[in-house]
């Protein structure tokens, strides 16, 4: 059996890519590079799709993954969230209305100056789950291939600027590599960690919430911890296979043949996706003046897209975490209820008037 066949078996991409992952992973968090257990398989998973990897985290896993992290927000924000934070509500709203806004926004003019077809460039620009936006995209008839490629290339592009940002504005600031992977395992801890992410993954599919699978286990599990009935614990080992399953899924995304598809729009896709990182970044400063908050808590909170991507970034990061974790809350909860409306209502007003 040839050595091409052996490597196109699933098995092998599976070890190689998770070779490629834990040596990345160990270089980059022995230089301390921020987000290191992300930027790695997200790194690794990228050059993997290009060359052609058909692998793809099963649904199971990516479900396991999310519920994990889940548990690692809650665990970050322990006693941190409150009552106090109900006050800033009407900022968390400014939040997410000011960035659903800016995305709608700019795939309008992106339409109307004709760099994208119009419900495309909507569809491509609008800030919800990019799997969500596909399919809306999908049914609208707009080129899903091209929304596909937006949608995960802005989601790249945040991270990566997430992470560079978070290692300009507090350098040195992120969490030492753990010196043993497993920690000092608490059973009880584990016990909880698991009713918690199963009880994320109930409620988020009972729900019809598919961001409630990390959203469900971090908020309800800080609760508890704020009330002193539960401690989960996430042995770094755990949290690291998360982050890595997490960067898989969305290096994977780009293969060859969605890149052939959008080659000749690459330029525009990249483009666009900068300037939306960049409206919100500087919403995100506006925010951090107005509300006292450190500029990069308002950049991370205004970040389009990525909440889990963000959030791990976050908990790596000397930012106001519960800040950030209640501002993307509410911005999804309103992509949730008005972003399909207002991205469509925005899609028809694209379209060209009829003689």
């Amino acid at each position: 059996m040839s050595l091409r066949r052996v490597l196109l078996r699933p098995a092998s991409q599976w070890t190689l890519l998770a070779g490629a992952t834990v040596t990345t992973d160990i270089g980059l968090t022995l230089v301390h590079a921020p987000a290191a257990l992300l930027l790695g398989p997200l790194a690794c998973a990228i050059v993997f799709g290009v060359l052609g990897a058909a692998v793809r985290p099963p649904g199971v896993m990516r479900l396991a993954s999310s519920t994990v992290i889940g548990c690692l927000v809650a665990v970050s924000l322990g006693g941190a969230i409150g009552p106090a934070l109900l006050g800033h509500l009407p900022t968390f709203l400014l939040i997410g209305v000011s960035t659903l806004a800016l995305s709608l926004g700019l795939g309008w003019s992106l339409a109307r100056a004709g760099w994208f077809e119009g419900a495309t460039s909507v569809w491509g620009m609008s800030p919800g789950g990019a799997a969500s936006m596909i399919a809306m995209a999908q049914e609208t008839g707009a080129d899903a291939r091209t929304v596909a490629m937006m949608q995960y290339f802005r989601v790249l592009l945040v991270a990566a600027a997430a992470i560079g940002l978070s290692h300009l504005a507090s350098p040195g600031a992120h969490a030492a590599p753990p010196k043993a992977w497993l920690g000092e395992v608490d059973p009880r801890g584990l016990a909880e960690t698991a009713i918690l992410a199963l009880a994320g993954a109930v409620l988020a599919r009972a729900l019809k919430f598919p961001a409630g699978v990390f959203l469900i286990p971090g908020l309800s599990g800080a609760v508890l911890m704020k009330l002193g009935w539960m401690h989960p614990q996430v042995p770094p080992l755990l949290g690291a296979m998360a982050y890595a399953v997490v960067g898989w899924n969305i290096g994977l995304s780009f293969t060859p043949a969605s890149l052939a598809h959008s080659a000749r729009a690459m330029p525009r896709i990249v483009g666009s996706t900068l300037v939306l990182i960049a409206l919100c970044g500087l919403s995100g400063l506006a925010i951090s003046r107005v509300f006292g908050v450190d500029p990069l808590t308002g950049y991370l909170s205004t970040s389009p897209g990525g909440v889990d991507s963000i959030l791990i970034i976050a908990a790596s990061t000397r930012v106001d975490l519960p800040f950030i974790l209640a501002a993307q809350v509410v911005r999804i909860i309103l992509v949730l209820i008005i972003g399909p409306w207002a991205a469509a209502q925005v899609a028809r007003w694209t379209l060209p008037k009829a003689d």
